[in-house]
């Protein structure tokens, strides 16, 4: 989501509906959150305990949070 400047409800909805077709094919859906803004979303929502969130590419390859 390194592009992403706006992220409503609908945009959570996707990724959420995502995760859960991904996790129902025994998948993993990390997310590149790097705009402060962004991140506070996903913390106000609690959607961090939902999706693997990596401030760069290169971590979410490596597997770090």
């Amino acid at each position: 989501l390194e592009g992403v400047d706006v992220l409503d409800s609908t945009g959570l909805g996707v990724l959420v509906g995502g995760v859960r077709r991904v996790r129902s094919q025994d998948g993993t859906l990390d997310l590149v959150v790097s705009q402060d803004l962004i991140l506070k979303i996903f913390r106000i929502t609690v959607l961090t305990k939902l999706f693997a969130i990596h401030d760069a590419v290169s971590a979410a390859l490596a597997g770090q949070s």
